[in-house]
């Protein structure tokens, strides 16, 4: 039986996260996936961490790694898989916390990687994909990074920001050995990045974004500043890796 872990960075997430993690456990082991949810909470104030660690105790398939801050996004994910992968699963699963990136989709997202596949990314701009309840301004910000990304990068997946995403085991390994500079929404493009100059098989499959249940989005106008940076630093410099 294939072996799936889903990590999940959260912050303030304790409306959806209760409601999400049993969604997820639920659909995995419909679909026949040997399943696990790692949390990864940055001590959120609203009390996510406790709300995951009480599902814990009547669910030793839910687990919980608590951060002393907030760190960002990036540096979660990285975070969670170091974690994740002591337990050697075949498929690694990353997304939101907030619904955005619907359950149902996740054993289409996980198929595409165990047949053929070493990424497969959720993407809202291939054909069958699409976004429920943006705004003008959002839509307008996802086009304009994407075209940037396209540009600068010159990479031709289509949707390259997304953060919806299921990778084999070994394309996790292989992040351990590189340093990723991005902490926050620019590590979806780093990754991918990465993924591709690595010589990965990178498959996009469409999904519909949908807008956040509860709770507040975290993009900021600073985040695009600083993906933009991210952009130019790696169009420069390139990837690093960690050894000496």
């Amino acid at each position: 039986m294939t072996s799936v872990v889903v990590v999940i960075p959260t912050y303030n997430e304790k409306e959806n996260i209760v409601d999400l993690i049993p969604k997820v456990r639920s659909v995995l082991s419909d679909a026949g996936y040997e399943n696990h949810v790692l949390i990864v909470d940055d001590s959120s104030p609203d009390g996510t961490g406790e709300a995951v660690h009480e599902l814990s105790r009547t669910d030793s398939s839910i687990h919980l790694l608590t951060r002393s801050e907030k760190k960002g996004l990036g540096s979660a994910y990285l975070d969670g898989f170091k974690y994740a992968l002591q337990s050697k699963p075949d498929i690694l699963v990353q997304m939101d916390a907030d619904f955005s990136h619907p359950p149902e989709s996740l054993p289409t997202l996980i198929k595409a990687v165990h047949d053929e596949a070493d990424v497969a990314i959720g993407s809202r701009y291939v054909e069958g994909g699409g976004t429920e309840g943006w705004s003008k301004y959002r839509q307008l910000v996802s086009s304009v990074a994407n075209v940037l990304v396209h540009l600068i990068l010159g990479l031709k997946t289509k949707d390259t920001t997304t953060g919806f995403r299921a990778l084999r085991r070994s394309v996790a390994d292989a992040l351990q050995n590189y340093r990723l500079s991005s902490s926050g929404y620019d590590y979806q493009v780093e990754t991918l990045y990465f993924y591709l100059k690595q010589g990965f098989k990178v498959r996009e499959v469409p999904f519909t974004y949908r807008r956040r249940i509860s709770g507040e989005t975290k993009l900021s106008v600073g985040e695009i500043f600083h993906f933009t940076w991210t952009l130019l630093r790696l169009r420069l410099k390139g990837l690093r890796s960690s050894g000496p």
